[in-house]
């Protein structure tokens, strides 16, 4: 039996784009953010990538081996989180960018009738300073006809 590699396995072939919902819930230090957005789900590779729009900045979600956040917008990254290994990440921000390193404390997954759900806590290393972060991320396919093109 070949081992399932991905945070959460795919459910579906690659494909269009399909319209889904997702809900994100990211807590810090400095407070909390929530909101739900419309989305696009597609398979890239066998893992669901979910894009999203938020605050004038663009999203994407992946869920497989690793989990995959990235941002473009006023701040622009490109989040590895691993839970074997620590990774760099780079954050473009306005006044020049940002290094730091990323260490996953835990990362749940799961994935049933086509919902998504995650939860990571993670540490953003600053050369020193470390934030804590923990991102309650889920997502649902939209019925047919039901809003989630962006």
């Amino acid at each position: 039996m070949e081992e399932n590699k991905h945070c959460c396995p795919p459910e579906r072939g690659e494909g269009d784009a399909r319209p889904a919902r997702v809900c994100l819930l990211s807590e810090t230090p400095s407070g909390a953010e929530r909101f739900a957005a419309a989305a696009e789900m597609r398979e890239e590779a066998g893992v669901p990538v979910y894009s999203f729009l938020h605050g004038g900045a663009r999203y994407r979600v992946a869920a497989g081996e690793r989990l995959r956040i990235g941002c473009e917008g006023e701040l622009a990254y490109e989040l590895v989180l691993d839970p074997r290994a620590e990774t760099e990440v780079s954050i473009r921000t306005p006044y020049g960018e940002i290094g730091a390193l990323a260490r996953v404390l835990s990362l749940q997954c799961g994935r049933e009738g086509g919902r998504l759900s995650l939860d990571c806590t993670y540490i953003l290393d600053f050369s020193g300073g470390e934030q804590r972060h923990r991102l309650r991320f889920s997502a649902r396919p939209c019925p047919s006809g039901e809003g989630g093109r962006l």
